[in-house]
C-alpha cells in the first residue's frame, strides 16, 4: 500500500494518544481489567512484532498502585507527545532485526517528550514502515544529548546497552529524503534550524 505522510501523520497521532492513555491507565482504577486488554492491544499493534516485544516494557497493573493519588500526580505529571515533524526517505537500510518491512520507504517521525521539558522540542525519532500491508512503528532513536549540548547539533542513535540495540533493531541508513511535512514548530533556535532543513 502507498501511504501517504498524512495517513502517517494520523498513525502517529493514534499511537500518541494511545500512549498517552496507557501511561494514565495503569493508575487508574475506574478502568477494567477488559478495557485495559484492549487499550494495550491496540497500542501493541502500533508496533512490528520485533520492536514492540522491547518497547512495551509491562502491561501488568499493580492494583496496589491504582490510588488517587497516584493518578492524581501522575497525571499532572505526564503528557501526550507532540508530533513536530515527518520526513520521508526512499530506499533506507535497515537492520537486520527489521523483518517483514516494505524496504522502499521509511518515515522518520520526530515526537515530544512524555514530561515537561520547559520548551517545546522533540528528543526521539519515531521509525516508522510499512509491515505487511500496515504502517507500524519499527525502531525508535533517541537525541544525543551531548552533542546537542556541546557542538549545538541535532543528531540521533541508540542506546547500546538496550535490547533494541543489541537485536539490531535499527536504521542503517535513512536513504534519500523525498517529503517533508511540517505540523508543530519547536521552541528552540538548535531545534528550529533541524525542523526548517531540506
Amino acid at each position: 500500500m502507498n501511504y501517504t505522510v498524512e495517513d502517517v501523520k494520523n498513525f502517529i497521532l493514534k499511537f500518541t494518544e494511545l500512549e498517552y492513555q496507557f501511561g494514565l491507565g495503569q493508575f487508574d482504577s475506574t478502568i477494567t481489567n477488559k478495557d485495559w486488554k484492549t487499550l494495550v492491544e491496540k497500542l501493541e499493534n502500533c508496533y512490528n512484532e520485533a520492536y514492540g516485544y522491547n518497547a512495551i516494557t509491562t502491561t501488568y497493573r499493580d492494583e496496589s498502585l491504582m490510588t488517587k493519588e497516584l493518578y492524581d500526580n501522575n497525571k499532572k505529571n505526564l503528557k501526550k507527545r507532540s508530533l513536530f515533524l515527518i520526513r520521508k526517505y526512499q530506499n533506507p537500510e535497515f537492520g537486520k532485526g527489521i523483518y517483514d518491512t516494505d524496504s522502499n520507504v521509511v518515515f522518520s517521525c520526530f515526537v515530544g517528550s512524555d514530561v515537561e521539558m520547559g520548551a517545546e522540542v522533540y528528543p526521539t525519532n519515531v521509525s516508522v514502515g510499512i509491515v505487511n500491508g500496515d504502517l507500524k512503528i519499527i525502531s525508535s532513536r533517541e537525541l544525543d544529548f551531548e552533542k546537542r549540548r556541546n557542538e549545538e547539533v541535532i543528531e540521533w542513535g541508540y542506546n547500546q546497552r538496550s535490547n533494541v540495540y543489541i537485536d539490531d533493531i535499527t536504521i542503517k541508513k535513512e536513504g534519500e529524503l523525498v517529503e517533508t511535512l511540517r505540523v508543530f514548530e519547536p521552541e528552540h533556535p538548535t531545534w528550529l534550524a533541524d525542523y526548517n532543513k531540506g
